[in-house]
């Protein structure tokens, strides 16, 4: 992976933060390996990290932190 599909600028290997909404709940999983845009800030997963990811989304272990996060709506 050389440029961004996107926009086409530099991609650059680095950890990141992975976070997937699915049925009402929130999943983050922090220091993710990804290639990050460095000029849109657009993130591309390795097959490799994407099937690693999908497989502890599938039967997640505990938690290494429980967050409290504030949730906007712009419908209201």
């Amino acid at each position: 992976m050389n440029a961004c599909h996107f926009c086409g600028g530099e991609l650059k290997e680095e950890l990141t933060t992975f976070l997937h909404e699915d049925h009402g709940k929130m999943w983050l999983v922090r220091n993710v390996p990804a290639f990050v845009c460095m000029q849109c800030g657009e993130k591309e997963f390795s097959r490799t990290v994407t099937r690693q990811i999908l497989s502890l989304l599938k039967r997640p272990p505990s938690p290494a932190e429980i967050l409290q996060v504030p949730a906007y709506d712009m419908t209201m």
